[in-house]
């Protein structure tokens, strides 16, 4: 407000003048976004931008290990063993940062799974939590929400992620 003060002998002369600085509008379009999604829970970087990051530290972390491999199956004429298409043949560690633990959301009742409902896979192939299971269950018949199939309850097996 002590801006306004020099606003008629201009504000680019006044010691609020750093204010008008282009780069402080950045960091304040910075914090203000910081912010915002911290009180709504929200990340605020992309998903995108963190898989894609997640890939390439992944492939720059594993392409040594397998230029080695490559260069050892070379050299000992083996090359006809792997051909790319299965698994890789050994095992690299891309740290803990690049493990994550996946999270069901019920599609019936939208709530994510806890250890108390957790998911639950129909003999048709459908997962949903339990909760939602004991409530389309009509005493020993269940009939799959997405699908024609009738069975029981307890024909559901529980699914770990």
């Amino acid at each position: 407000m002590g801006m306004f003060l020099y606003l008629p002998h201009g504000i680019s002369s006044s010691p609020y003048s750093h204010l008008l600085d282009p780069n402080m509008w950045v960091e304040i379009y910075d914090v203000f976004t910081r912010d915002a999604c911290s009180l709504l829970g929200l990340s605020v970087d992309s998903p995108l931008s963190v898989w894609t990051l997640a890939f390439v530290n992944a492939g720059c972390t594993a392409l040594p290990a397998l230029l080695n491999i490559k260069q050892v199956m070379l050299q000992r004429q083996v090359t006809g063993i792997w051909n790319g298409k299965d698994e890789l043949p050994i095992e690299i560690d891309l740290g803990q940062d690049s493990r994550y633990h996946s999270v069901f959301a019920c599609p019936i009742l939208r709530q994510q799974s806890t250890e108390n409902n957790p998911p639950m896979r129909l003999i048709c192939g459908h997962v949903i939590s339990r909760d939602a299971l004991n409530k389309l269950s009509n005493g020993n018949k269940l009939k799959c929400p997405y699908c024609p199939i009738e069975q029981s309850p307890s024909d559901a097996r529980l699914i770990f992620f």
